[in-house]
């Protein structure tokens, strides 16, 4: 039981540092409870906003709780996200170097007639983690909070915040708990650019 535990963490690890560092700019279904999805309004379709501005107020919003600080590579972005240089114009796709956090910010700007597509991904990974994925405890709980977010071309994944020692020892439904309002901290800070 021991090694299996070993063996597991190893797995985890060399996982998360197979991750190398890159964002990448390219200019040339869904369970209600799971997603916050907008319809394509004619302001949300005329918002021009940054990802990068956008995850820099997300980082803002939590502080020292903004836990992603490796940015993905073209490899994870193609292979795990399913998402290639056709579907998008711009992303940014952070996690975190430390295989204990699930923390991931993933924001897309999608090519135009590619929001559906890169939504629907987005929400294939969503599922991989919840359903699929290998985790410690607190992460099995936690990523069922995550959300995919989608404003008109604009599209997120978020799973984000620190769940403190005193929350995890009052069991799973404190850390859904909390691990909800740190979600809706990341979804609110992300709405506030489309309106």
């Amino acid at each position: 039981m021991k090694l299996k535990k070993i063996l597991a963490a190893g797995l985890i690890v060399t996982m998360a540092l197979s991750f190398a560092a890159c964002s990448k700019s390219n200019n040339d279904n869904n369970n209600d409870n799971n997603k916050n999805t907008e319809s394509s309004t004619d302001k949300e379709q005329q918002v021009n906003v940054k990802l990068t501005d956008i995850r820099d107020a997300v980082k803002e919003a939590f502080g020292e709780d903004y836990i992603p600080n490796m940015e993905y590579d073209d490899a994870f972005i193609t292979d795990t996200l399913g998402l290639t240089a056709d579907d998008y114009e711009e992303i940014v796709a952070e996690g975190s170097l430390v295989s204990f956090h699930i923390d991931t910010f993933i924001a897309v700007k999608a090519k135009s007639g590619k929001a559906d597509v890169v939504e629907e991904r987005l929400n294939s990974y969503r599922d991989y983690l919840i359903n699929d994925s290998m985790m410690y405890p607190v992460n099995a709980v936690k990523i069922q909070a995550s959300q995919v977010v989608r404003h008109g071309d604009y599209v997120f994944f978020v799973s984000l915040g620190v769940i403190d020692m005193e929350t995890q020892e009052q069991g799973d439904d404190a850390i859904l708990a909390l691990a909800k309002e740190k979600t809706k901290l990341a979804v609110d800070t992300i709405d506030s650019f489309f309106k």
